[in-house]
């Protein structure tokens, strides 16, 4: 069992609501380590840069600010896991620019498009919905479709 199935099932030996502060940075890593990476592989498929972003969310100083985070310590790695993969493609992008027609080469209709493109490319529904010539409320409609569909597996 992962730990995002431990939150939701309230299973584990552990509540993982708070972080015990006497947790080294190591105990940390090897507590968190394996699912932030898996995040950050979905955001940068390459695994040398996906490597170096995990060594900087674990060094970064944002991590012991999750003590005082107000959900579970693991929301907060995620969170900070993501951005700075995303803040990681978005540098990446800047140096060899992709193509920007998504519309041709993706189904727009696809809720899977459309969240990976909000989570994976870090765009924003606003950037979404004017990449794929959709309305704002489609991207989140789609959004909606898109978690639905995972809560009925």
């Amino acid at each position: 069992m992962n730990e995002l199935e431990r939150i939701n099932n309230g299973a584990g030996p552990q509540p993982v609501a708070k972080l015990d502060s006497n947790l080294s940075s190591l105990e940390v890593y090897d507590k968190f380590g394996a699912m932030a990476y898996g995040i950050i592989l979905q955001i940068l498929p390459q695994p040398h840069l996906a490597q170096e972003v995990l060594i900087s969310v674990f060094s970064s100083p944002q991590l012991r600010s999750c003590n005082s985070y107000p959900f579970s310590f693991a929301v907060c790695v995620i969170k900070l896991a993501r951005s700075k993969a995303v803040e990681a493609k978005k540098k990446l992008t800047a140096l060899v620019p992709v193509d920007d027609d998504y519309s041709a080469s993706l189904d727009s209709s696809s809720p899977q498009t459309i969240f990976d493109l909000a989570f994976r490319q870090g765009f924003t529904p606003d950037e979404v919905a004017g990449k794929l010539n959709i309305s704002k409320s489609e991207v989140l409609r789609s959004f909606h479709e898109f978690f639905k569909s995972y809560r009925n597996v």
